[in-house]
């Protein structure tokens, strides 16, 4: 029953805790806003198969972020998955709160086709620390991706940090994602060769790049990517992507120098954006434009160890216009993969939503503990940390006590089996007088107990042993008296021992309540003394106030009824530890006085 008593107590506490459950969707209470972003997968033309680790590009504006509440640098900015508890990979590729434009690539695990998803963005945490992680954004066969942002030469967002050697275009503002680079037919961005660029015979590899043509100017054949083998622009072997007249087309001059080509059916308008990819690999060459397939030839890849080359190159013109995010892959990417990229990076579309309307980390039912104390007043706060100490101070005293009481009373136990087999297997004689009874358990009160009555016996008897005539082991009526005397001292500091601050229970008990009640009345008369200020009434402003008032109260029976449970039960465990000390004193001095009563001959003389 005991057991019962403080399983109850213990989950009565863990029930009047507030907040407990109210959070458990909210991923961490340090944020406290958050947004939800909508992946709408079914409008993606072109995804028929599951696309693993997508870097799905997130635009943020003053629309869908209120970026007063965001940290200037954007380092309190998070993702989460849709499970609300797994933070994913995302990097920064413009963030301006001046401007109220965020840029952000998500690592998204899984987009599967059909079906929409939630991510969640996370935001409002004064202590954040910045965690973007480029290089974790992408899978390990991304080898370069270049965002040409306004602010200079592009550089590698991946993990491979690949070196450009040379860039003569010119950035500008006007990218289709942020900033990108403008392109005369002179002009040429060049990448140095290695390891992660390089693409062994028969290998794979995957190019994609954002065009935007120019409306005047083009060449008649323009090269937009060139990726050339170890001999460089001397060497034939290489792979070329471009335009001709407009249309876009593939280009591979195989390890034997046979060139193989593909064109696309249709010309590319000028002044639009358009995507632009090829994929190379198990002897096939497949051109896609705005994330379908246009153009595919059969062929393998030579060994392709040099320079990766956007523009002008060897003598023949490069594309003129536009270009933006720019990407390279030692793989095949799916036709899906490539779908995906192209219908979700562009300014119109629409896979990745943010919700228009954020939520605090009170709404939603998420957080109703949130809203309590954002509304608790000073003098709440004090009843309520008053309260928390209390209630710590009341633990401490029931793990402490109930420690004590179940050593106590094991340890009674054994002196009393050692106490009974040494009166009666060594006799009454020497069992009351064995030193080492007492000694064998120090925990026992029944063991001190009877360390007192041996303290009061052993003079008694060596001045009766002393003593002329009568009998030597005879103890007078007075001196049994006068050793229950010292019997009885030391029941009663027992108790005062056993019993020593359980009064702390029993203030923790009346008092917590009352306490909790005290923080309650004041919040009340606060918060109507507020609306009366203000002369406005309505249930906004008063309810927050209330229940925030009452969160005292709550405080207080948080305090009292575990203290209630656990007084009760070791108030029993102190009485059952008091029954027996009482009935080991009666017993011990009637054994005494029966041990050493004086003889028949010796009572009559003394009469």
């Amino acid at each position: 029953m005991a057991k019962k008593n403080l399983l109850t107590a213990a989950f009565l506490l863990t029930a009047l805790t507030p907040g407990t459950a109210l959070a458990q969707d909210w991923w961490n209470a340090d944020w406290s806003e958050r947004r939800k972003i909508t992946l709408n997968a079914p409008a993606v033309r072109g995804l028929t198969e599951e696309v693993k680790r997508a870097p799905v590009l997130v635009r943020l504006h003053s629309g869908v972020l209120d970026f007063s509440k965001v940290k200037p640098d954007g380092s309190d900015l998070r993702f989460v998955a849709s499970d609300d508890k797994t933070p994913l990979n995302y990097h920064v590729e413009r963030f301006d709160p001046s401007a109220e434009i965020a840029l952000v690539w998500v690592d998204v695990p899984s987009v599967a086709p059909g079906a929409s998803q939630n991510i969640w963005l996370y935001y409002g945490s004064a202590a954040a620390k910045a965690v973007a992680n480029p290089a974790g954004t992408y899978d390990g066969e991304q080898s370069l991706v270049q965002h040409l942002g306004d602010n200079g030469a592009p550089t590698d967002a991946t993990a491979n940090a690949n070196r450009v050697t040379a860039f003569t275009g010119k950035p500008t503002v006007e990218g289709v994602i942020g900033g990108g680079a403008t392109l005369t037919a002179a002009s040429q961005l060049r990448i140095a060769p290695s390891d992660s660029l390089s693409v062994a015979a028969e290998g794979r590899m995957t190019f994609s790049s954002w065009i935007k043509p120019a409306s005047a100017g083009m060449p008649a054949d323009a090269v937009l990517y060139t990726k050339l083998s170890a001999g460089g622009e001397a060497a034939p072997q290489r792979l070329t992507v471009g335009l001709r007249g407009s249309v876009p087309y593939v280009r591979l001059v195989g390890a034997d120098g046979t060139p193989s080509e593909a064109l696309s059916g249709a010309p590319l308008p000028g002044g639009s954006w358009a995507h632009l990819a090829v994929t190379a690999g198990d002897g096939k060459v497949t051109l896609y434009v705005n994330g379908g397939p246009v153009a595919t030839f059969d062929a393998k890849l030579p060994a392709l160890a040099g320079e990766d080359v956007i523009g002008a190159v060897g003598g023949q013109a490069g594309f003129v216009g536009d270009v933006d995010e720019i990407g390279r892959a030692n793989t095949v990417r799916s036709a899906s993969a490539i779908a995906l990229a192209a219908g979700s990076q562009d300014r119109s579309a629409s896979f990745a939503s943010v919700a228009a309307e954020g939520e605090g980390a009170s709404a939603g039912g998420h957080n109703y503990f949130g809203i309590l104390v954002s509304a608790l007043t000073p003098d709440a706060w004090a009843v309520i940390i008053l309260l928390g100490v209390m209630g710590l101070i009341s633990w401490f005293i029931m793990i402490l006590k109930g420690r004590l009481l179940f050593q106590t009373a094991g340890a009674n136990r054994r002196f009393l089996t050692s106490y009974t087999h040494a009166t009666r297997g060594e006799g009454t004689h020497s069992g009351l007088n064995s030193s080492d009874l007492a000694a064998s358990q120090p925990a026992s009160s029944l063991a001190r107990l009877f360390e007192i009555g041996q303290q009061e016996l052993k003079p008694r008897l060596a001045e009766a042993a002393s003593g002329r005539g009568g009998d030597r082991h005879a103890i007078a009526p007075q001196s049994i008296a006068a050793i229950r005397s010292a019997l009885d001292a030391g029941q009663a500091r027992e108790e005062q021992r056993l019993n020593k601050w359980m009064v702390l229970l029993t203030i923790a008990i009346s008092g917590g309540p009352f306490m909790g009640l005290l923080g309650t009345v004041v919040g009340v008369m606060i918060t109507f003394a507020g609306v009366a200020a203000a002369g406005d009434v309505n249930i906004n402003a008063i309810a927050p106030g209330i229940a925030a008032a009452l969160l005292a109260t709550v405080a207080g029976l948080a305090v009292a009824i575990p203290a209630l449970f656990g007084y009760n039960y070791l108030q029993s465990r102190l009485d059952e530890i008091s029954t027996d000390n009482q009935i080991f004193v009666d017993e011990l001095e009637k054994r005494i006085a029966e041990t050493y009563r004086p003889s028949a001959s010796h009572a009559l003389a003394a009469e």
